[in-house]
């Protein structure tokens, strides 16, 4: 292995939303290490998730693998990743390298493969049940992480390393410590309608019976302090970020590691109707954050307009790291992209089929949605939202049958790319049932 190789670094931050970051321009400063960061290498600012939620998000993340190519559509659902597709812990731990996870993917079910090609993975416990569960606080997290980092500085300083770990925080349900949501909240958090506004869908209903339930019932009846407790989620977690940053300067190897901080998708806040979950094609769901410090190739600074994914992220790694990729990976090296040897994509493929199937198409203009089977909120199949993003960023305004030709345009390039990824295997929204619907 070359000394010039570097350690490697991937944090992801479940349902972290790119536009509450305040690195991204939020209002709120919900991450100030997280800008630090940022400032030091690269913010790209248009990334994002194919296909979502928790395990199709994963799983392009961590194989750059395409979701129309690996299959994993469904959170929890009932394929399972071909051994013939490897885990980039896979291709490191056949590079010398040290592989090591604090994560629970591989406990939750349905997801046994993210287990594969690590020498130590330390399962960080519980589950998420989405409205009604527990999940894994950020303390437990770093633990692991500082844990093994302090077992490599005394045991295998001669091994570089790949480390993934994955918060947990910014998911539903929101329980930040108190401090932090008094940094965020100043207002009352018993005025206002959340309430009535949340019981008018078969989802937010759902929700009363859990978390959201119990914090109204306690008075908790204000909109804007729940984003709160999620804004104060993201701060927590920052936190966690800056402790795992200051080991790295301890141990003296920061700049000798590549640190990419990513999310597996977004988090609704009430728009579109859609509470405190991350089903849907919108923006808040499908643009994540995506940072990359790394001084040696990096330069400081680096603002990205273009167009990535998920599947950029395993070819960027192997790229810094001098470890070739076969024809599987779809994705790209976005160090390339920084050198300008390519321009980003001209378009973005996105789908679900958890909550509900759907399949959309952003270009650097528009987004259309194709609503492939009947869903909660009242769409048939076959219904289409079409937005124009230049005049309507928070899609509020479908053109979708007031600018037909538009749509149909779209619609034809979407099938269009569509197939050609598919290169005549079966369509995964198609094959695959709704993992995960919504009860009534």
């Amino acid at each position: 292995m070359s000394e010039n190789q570097p350690h490697v670094l991937l944090i992801a931050i479940d349902t972290l939303r790119a536009d509450h970051l305040s690195c991204y321009g939020y209002k709120v400063k919900t991450s100030p290490f997280i800008d630090k960061i940022a400032s030091e290498g690269a913010i790209f600012e248009y990334a994002y998730a194919p296909a979502i939620p928790t395990h199709p998000g994963y799983t392009t993340m961590l194989t750059g693998v395409h979701p129309l190519h690996h299959k994993i559509v469904c959170h929890a659902g009932s394929i399972f990743l071909s051994k013939n597709i490897p885990l980039v812990s896979e291709l490191l731990k056949r590079k010398s390298y040290i592989t090591a996870a604090a994560d629970n993917l591989a406990i939750m079910k349905g997801g046994e493969w993210f287990i594969r090609g690590y020498d130590y993975y330390f399962a960080t416990g519980g589950i998420v049940v989405i409205s009604k569960g527990i999940k894994i606080s950020g303390e437990i997290v770093l633990k692991k992480t500082l844990e093994f980092l302090d077992m490599w500085s005394s045991k295998l300083k001669d091994k570089k390393f790949f480390l993934f770990v994955h918060f947990w925080d910014p998911h539903a349900p929101y329980y930040p410590p108190e401090d932090l949501v008094k940094k965020i909240f100043k207002g009352d958090p018993s005025q206002g309608d959340l309430k009535e506004r949340v019981e008018k869908t078969v989802w937010g209903r759902h929700l009363l019976k859990g978390w959201l339930g119990k914090l109204i019932e306690k008075g908790s009846r204000n909109p804007d302090y729940i984003e709160a407790l999620y804004d104060a989620e993201i701060l927590y977690t920052d936190d966690k970020v800056k402790k795992i940053y200051e080991k790295l300067e301890e141990l003296g190897i920061l700049d000798d590691t590549i640190i990419i901080i990513t999310a597996d998708h977004g988090e609704s806040m009430g728009e579109h109707n859609i509470f405190y979950d991350h089903h849907g094609l919108y923006e808040w769901d499908v643009r994540i954050p995506l940072i990359v410090r790394y001084p040696e190739k990096v330069p400081k600074g680096t603002k990205v307009k273009a167009f990535v994914q998920h599947t950029d992220i395993v070819p960027t790694i192997l790229d810094v790291v001098s470890c070739s990729f076969g024809e599987h990976i779809y994705g790209k090296s976005l160090i390339r992209l920084i050198e300008g040897e390519w321009s980003g994509y001209d378009k973005v493929l996105l789908m679900e089929n958890t909550r509900m199937t759907k399949r959309a198409i952003r270009t650097e203009r528009w987004k259309l949605i194709e609503t492939l089977r009947p869903d909660p909120y009242g769409r048939p199949a076959g219904y289409l939202e079409l937005f124009d993003l230049e005049k309507d960023p928070l899609e509020q305004n479908n053109l979708a049958y007031e600018d037909r030709d538009t749509a149909l345009r779209l619609l034809g390039e979407l099938e269009e790319a569509w197939r050609k990824l598919l290169k005549g295997t079966e369509d995964p929204l198609l094959t695959q049932e709704i993992s995960l619907p919504i009860p009534e």
